[in-house]
């Protein structure tokens, strides 16, 4: 035993010499081979075989990227580099594919093109429109049709969105803007005032405000017609007496020759002013129309100073004006001025009186009717006309109930009567009612007056009328 022991040490100790003495020999690992694809299991019976791994071709695979390379190209519409890429692929394959993507470059390139043009074409139709527009909308602005400017500018944004962009017209639109908010603030008072005025019965102001405001805002003309118009029906009612003419008068005198023939008269029905026209109310026709205002008498007490009414004659009759003076000024109010026979119709009535409150001149020798010149002789009162009013209640008023249709001021009619003036025939006009410079004989109902139509008298006036519609 102790031997074999021997033995195997010894056995043991030459293999252990040998090992670090001799070459080392190294196994190599064994490799494992990769799959490539699916495994085929081998047929039963068949020893089991390693697949085979293809191998990549390069210039394919190159071919490849720059196909890649030009459709991603001509997405982003790079035209050059998609051009740039087929170029490269065709050196590698040409193959049919690379002409499609040319085509598809070609038809890119064209409608870029294409909407580069309709781009230009439609800056350059924006510009035209736009020079238009702004010519137009300054027009309008000009004329204070502030809603046609307004509308003119939406309008080009509409058909061109893209002028919202652009400076010029933003600061167009926000001067409009601002100039219209005030034009639309100041038309509401001036509203205002014109509702205040017909609130307290001064219907000539209350018409004045609202032409101010029609004239600031003509846009809003609609609304101010229908105030006028609601304002001129109240004037109708409470400033003008209906002549019904459903009975006939009897007008003219047997002498002198101007007054005849004695006719009766059946007129159609119209309206007249209960009182001849103030000068309160012509001051809101000069300032509402820019009409003359009437001159500064000289030789007289001045009614009318630096263009307005001298204050405390505002109520007075306006005098110092032509016929032409006098129908600018119905025309405006919507009226006309009477022929001479509804004038003496109006202020004679049916039951053929002289005078417009009877057939005496006065029945008291200290009592009058009217402003003439026995009045102010036996009162000493102050050389002039009087306030529309004055005699109200003298008990002065016509069959019809108008006032002041004798003396104070004559009034224009428009009855044409012919004269001649140093041998050539002029067309006059007839004056009625005598005024503060008359007796009593001119103050008569059938009194005719012939005057030049294109002269001012410091004691000539006017009433209106209106036909009954």
């Amino acid at each position: 035993m102790t031997l074999l022991v021997l033995l195997l040490a010894v056995f043991l100790f030459i293999r252990w010499q040998r090992r670090d003495t001799g070459p080392a020999v190294v196994k190599e690992a064994v490799p494992v081979p990769v799959s490539r694809g699916p495994v085929v299991a081998p047929t039963p019976g068949q020893p089991a075989s390693t697949p085979v791994v293809p191998q990549k071709d390069p210039k394919e695979e190159t071919y490849k990227e720059r196909v890649h390379d030009a459709e991603v190209a001509i997405e982003a519409k790079h035209w050059i580099d998609a051009e740039d890429a087929v170029k490269k692929a065709r050196e590698i394959f040409d193959r049919p594919e690379l002409k499609t993507l040319l085509e598809r470059v070609a038809k890119g390139r064209d409608d870029e093109e294409a909407v580069a043009k309709a781009e230009i074409e439609a800056r350059r139709r924006q510009e035209a429109k736009w020079i238009q527009t702004s010519q137009r909308e300054r027009e309008d602005r000009e004329k204070n049709l502030y809603d046609d400017a307004w509308n003119a500018l939406e309008a080009l944004a509409r058909e061109f969105p893209k002028i919202l962009e652009d400076q010029r017209f933003i600061d167009v639109r926000k001067h409009l803007r601002l100039v219209r908010e005030d034009a639309d603030t100041l038309n509401t008072q001036y509203m205002a005032s014109a509702r205040k005025a017909f609130a307290e019965e001064r219907f000539s102001d209350a018409i004045l405000w609202a032409k101010r405001a029609g004239d600031l805002y003509p846009e809003r003309m609609a609304a101010v017609k229908e105030f006028q118009d609601r304002v001129n029906d109240l004037l109708l009612r409470k400033t003008m007496v209906r002549v019904a003419c459903n009975v006939p008068c009897t007008i003219g005198s047997e002498d002198p020759k101007d007054e005849n023939p004695v006719r009766v008269m059946t007129l159609q029905p119209f309206y007249i002013d209960k009182y001849e026209v103030t000068n309160e109310e012509y001051l809101g026709f000069v300032t509402a129309s820019g009409h003359a205002p009437p001159p500064t008498t000289k030789n007289v007490p001045p009614v009318w100073y630096l263009g307005k009414p001298v204050p405390g004659k505002e109520k007075h009759p306006v005098v110092n004006v032509s016929y032409a003076d006098a129908e600018a000024y119905a025309a405006w109010a919507g009226k006309r001025l009477p022929t001479a026979d509804e004038w003496e119709v109006a202020a004679r009535g049916p039951d053929k009186r002289e005078y417009p409150w009877g057939n005496a001149f006065t029945e008291k020798e200290n009592v009058f009717h009217c402003n003439c010149v026995e009045y102010w002789q036996l009162t000493k009162t102050l050389y002039g006309t009087m306030p529309v009013d004055a005699f109200d209640g003298a008990n002065s008023a016509s069959f019809y109930g108008v006032y002041g249709m004798g003396g104070n001021a004559w009034e224009w009619t428009s009855t044409s009567v012919m004269r001649t003036v140093a041998g050539k025939a002029e067309d006059f006009r007839v004056l009625k009612g005598g005024s503060f410079m008359t007796p009593a004989k001119a103050i008569r109902c059938a009194t005719v007056y012939p005057e030049d139509p294109t002269l001012g008298h410091p004691d000539v006036g006017f009433r209106c009328v209106r036909d009954v519609k």
